[in-house]
């Protein structure tokens, strides 16, 4: 790891601090009246969200990437503001902890810095791992980049989750979104309204009888499997009804 990285790492600290904490809840209270107020959000099968957690083990979400703020406008509308019913989830380190300002903002964010190429052995990917041992939540984006395909297909999928899923043995549940392209188009500076955004979520799947077992390989082919799946089934079903 080289020294910016180091230093990018170093700043990351989890510790929730009432300023963290109330940062947190004026981002995500913001993110739920953009989507939910300006916008539109319908979830499909949203109770599998809602019973996963409840079963208090730890919870890993996986999406597609398309909008530079898929986290945290749209993730902000699957849980309350408090800081205890956020994700977790994985940052680029260089571009979320590259300074003392941006740490302090992404602390707040509950985001972890992860150095692109430095493999897995690396503090970021251990908490992650850590606290989905400790039965908490952590949202990942499987692509490790926002795709810039027209038609909205999914880039190859990274290792990095399916390592998680082998190191905590975790619910897995994976979600297909559209819309968020259109709410923040490539380019744009500045959100649009009026916005139709649909949520479709997979089954629960508990890693722990028999998918963690599995080798890294056949959980990248699994969850492309997955995604595949759920986006024919949007595609099939259309825009939600008004």
């Amino acid at each position: 790891m080289d020294a910016r990285s180091q230093a990018a790492v170093d700043r990351f600290d989890p510790r929730p601090t009432p300023i963290r904490r109330g940062l947190a809840w004026m981002v995500a209270a913001s993110s739920q009246a953009l989507m939910r107020g300006a916008n539109r959000v319908t979830l499909v099968d949203a109770e599998r969200l809602d019973e996963a957690r409840a079963t208090g083990r730890g919870l890993l979400t996986l999406s597609n990437h398309v909008s530079l703020f898929d986290d945290p406008w749209l993730t902000a509308c699957l849980s309350g503001p408090q800081w205890g019913s956020l994700r977790w989830i994985g940052a680029d380190a260089i571009n979320f902890f590259g300074s003392p300002l941006k740490a302090a903002v992404f602390n707040a964010g509950k985001c972890v810095p992860i150095v692109r190429g430095a493999g897995l052995d690396q503090p970021g990917m251990h908490f992650l791992a850590e606290r989905l041992a400790q039965g908490e939540w952590v949202h990942f984006f499987p692509e490790g980049t926002r795709t810039r395909r027209e038609d909205g297909a999914m880039e190859p999928l990274k290792s990095g989750f399916a390592h998680l899923v082998r190191a905590a043995r975790p619910l897995v549940l994976p979600f297909h979104h559209q819309g968020m392209r259109d709410v923040l188009p490539v380019g744009a500076r500045l959100p649009r309204v009026g916005r139709e955004v649909i949520v479709r979520f997979g089954e629960a799947v508990d890693t722990d009888e028999g998918l963690a077992d599995r080798s890294v390989e056949d959980l990248v082919a699994w969850a492309e499997e997955v995604f595949s799946s759920l986006a024919r089934k949007s595609a099939e079903a259309g825009p939600a009804p008004v």
